[in-house]
């Protein structure tokens, strides 16, 4: 990606970029340029060790090829995980969100810090038929699936742009393992994980939320289920750091990688 030293006072921008909050990341920019968390003090070390996990798991598949690739950043908010992609040096990275507010805080920061090759795209992460026809051979969904009232048809949608590896990180239910009678009494099938339905409606007018209050919360095993349904051949649940957030910790928070 091409980034060229902003034009202008750095004071003066880092007081443009101040008047564009409150910000809900924490976003390096690089020339001392950055956005102030309005959530730091409760929500940093969760964005820390994400950063941290899709960053290792990224750098540690394509390696030298960073520089080659494109990337779909799918819920991408503020660009936080964007720029993250910016720093390891892929050269085109396409943001996508349903909050068209968010994207205009991201569309500023790549203007503001002369960051090149970076598109937003506003719309419903459930319906990218309509608005995103490229592929990609790196596909982020951070933050999002247990958001959404229908997070297979996202990431089904996703799976179609994706050429090479996507990476998923959720909040996760408790695993549900049985069976189920289906048709008829001696037909039994199995589980293949479950997905935990959330009401989200206590936090109306929240940008970090889904389109509908409803939204389904896969189980490790069903998230796992979907991606290689979806043609990933390889799935792995990267490790997080031994410092890492405590929800990371225990696993109930998880980042996946697929691998076509």
């Amino acid at each position: 990606m091409t980034t060229t030293r902003p034009t202008g006072d750095i004071a003066e921008l880092q007081a443009r970029i101040d008047a564009m909050g409150p910000w809900f990341y924490d976003i390096e920019l690089g020339n001392g340029l950055r956005t102030r968390s309005k959530v730091s003090a409760s929500h940093e070390d969760i964005h820390v060790t994400r950063r941290e996990m899709v960053g290792r798991a990224v750098t540690e598949h394509f390696g030298d090829r960073l520089g080659g690739i494109s990337a779909l950043d799918v819920g991408c908010h503020e660009g936080f995980f964007s720029f993250l992609l910016r720093e390891l040096g892929v050269p085109r990275i396409h943001g996508v969100d349903l909050r068209a507010e968010s994207l205009e805080k991201a569309r500023s920061l790549a203007s503001i810090s002369g960051s090149e090759g970076m598109d937003w795209t506003c719309c419903n992460c459930e319906e990218l038929d309509q608005s995103v026809q490229d592929t990609f051979e790196l596909c982020l969904c951070v933050g999002l699936i247990y958001h959404l009232e229908n997070p297979i048809r996202c990431l089904r949608q996703v799976a179609a742009r994706c050429g090479e590896m996507i990476v998923v990180e959720t909040q996760v239910c408790d695993e549900i393992v049985g069976e189920t009678e289906w048709g008829r009494q001696e037909c039994r099938m199995p589980y293949q994980g479950g997905f935990a339905l959330i009401d989200e409606t206590c936090f109306d007018d929240n940008p970090e939320t889904g389109a509908t209050p409803l939204a389904l919360c896969p189980s490790p095993k069903a998230l796992e289920t979907v991606l290689k349904a979806l043609g990933f051949a390889r799935v792995e649940t990267i490790t997080p750091p031994e410092t890492g957030n405590e929800q990371m910790l225990r696993a109930k928070r998880v980042v996946v990688a697929g691998y076509r």
